[in-house]
């Protein structure tokens, strides 16, 4: 048997027509980040996948890159002679492998299925002859078996495709999408709660490069909640080859609307604000958009009418992916990613400072703008973008488990 190989197939790149490999060299790039730092992995591209091999770890590279957007599914495979009476030969001697890994219990006959896929059709024989050979050979080898096409309990893969064939078990999903990076940058207003790192993972799918920007009103917010941010930027960076935090101070901008402004309108003031800060953020980074985690209804702040009013501040389109998903879905989803732990940590973050006792759920534009008179929004924003703090990260790897 030839040493293993990684198959890595990318997601939706056969729909992108003359931009197709533009796309798919990100996804070259972004996976040769990943895994550069974990082992002499060589990297082949093909149409619409690539194959790692070499010296690393192959179960550690299927590891890393299944959470990675932009790739549909993996497989770890091992290329043999695409000839038949040699593709015969490996694959009775593959299958002699399975079966050591996972004997028979009991009895019955072990169900199993040949899976063909002809992808160079000019291969002399078609899916289902290829198919019929390899499994009466495997048959004759291995009589403690039985072919079951509609409930396998193992299934041998086998793909055609240039000067060899690919036996393999299975294909591990990965999250499909596109290749972050490949649909430019956007900012991404990130809190320690659990919906905004659901929305940047959904951005990064659909190929945004996030940029996080969190606002933390120390002192009345401990540190605590600081390092909760870092630790949920420090998950997401695995998704991403390259991914840079933001702090801005925002104690003294909420002790101002606090101080100076009517008390139900509070928490929509704050997010104006915010927008104004991550405008300029945006330019910084010279990104094209902004990322929030609203969902509509969920708290006071997201009805349709405050929405409206927070979104008048925003100069950039305002991104909001998990905009008509319920609560319990968000949740799930970020069980699935591996967020979920970290944000229900119990520190807060800024918007539960000096919370109004009655929101204002329908607020107006106007009544916002007569508020804000009172208030030195220039000299506010000028003060929160002088005190950003920033730390890079690059494509950071954990175990799936975040408590491994």
């Amino acid at each position: 048997m030839t040493q293993p190989c990684l198959i890595v197939r990318f997601s939706e790149t056969t729909l992108k027509g003359r931009n197709r490999a533009m796309f798919e060299r990100r996804m070259v790039q972004n996976i040769g980040a990943h895994l550069q730092s974990h082992g002499d992995y060589r990297l082949h591209r093909q149409f619409a996948r690539l194959t790692v091999n070499g010296g690393g770890d192959l179960s550690l590279a299927l590891d890393i890159l299944k959470g990675l957007p932009g790739i549909a599914n993996l497989s770890l495979a091992h290329p043999v002679p695409r000839d038949i009476d040699a593709l015969s030969l490996a694959a009775v001697a593959y299958l002699g492998r399975v079966l050591e890994q996972s004997p028979r219990t009991g009895t019955d006959p072990i169900a199993f299925k040949m899976e063909v896929a002809r992808k160079d059709k000019t291969y002399p024989l078609n899916s289902m002859e290829v198919a019929s050979r390899l499994g009466r050979d495997v048959l004759a080898a291995y009589p403690q078996l039985k072919v079951d096409l509609d409930h396998p309990r193992l299934v041998v893969h086998v793909e055609i495709l240039g000067d060899t064939a690919m036996l393999f078990e299975r294909k591990v999903p990965g999250p499909g999408g596109l290749a972050v990076g490949s649909s430019g940058k956007a900012v991404c207003l990130l809190s320690g709660g659990i919906d905004s790192p659901v929305a940047a993972h959904i951005m990064m799918t659909r190929g945004v490069r996030v940029v996080y920007l969190n606002f933390h009103s120390y002192p009345f917010i401990g540190e605590q909640s600081k390092e909760k941010v870092r630790d949920l930027v420090r998950f997401l960076a695995r998704f991403q080859p390259a991914s840079r935090l933001y702090f801005a101070p925002f104690a003294a901008t909420q002790t101002a609307i606090r101080d100076r402004c009517p008390e139900g309108l509070r928490t929509l003031l704050y997010r104006r604000m915010m927008n104004r800060v991550a405008n300029q953020v945006v330019r910084r980074e010279r990104a094209g958009a902004l990322i929030t985690g609203e969902a509509v209804g969920q708290v006071a702040s997201q009805t349709l009418p405050n929405l409206h009013t927070i979104a008048e501040t925003a100069e950039w389109p305002v991104l909001q992916p998990l905009i008509g998903q319920s609560k319990q879905e968000i949740i799930e989803r970020a069980r699935r990613i591996g967020t979920y732990p970290i944000s229900i940590q119990p520190y807060p973050d800024c918007c539960t400072l000096f919370q109004p006792r009655r929101p204002e759920t329908r607020a107006k534009p106007d009544a916002l703008r007569r508020a804000e008179v009172g208030l030195p929004v220039d000299a506010l924003v000028a003060e929160c973008l002088e005190g950003l703090e920033w730390t890079d990260y690059g494509p950071e790897y954990y175990p799936a488990d975040w408590s491994a």
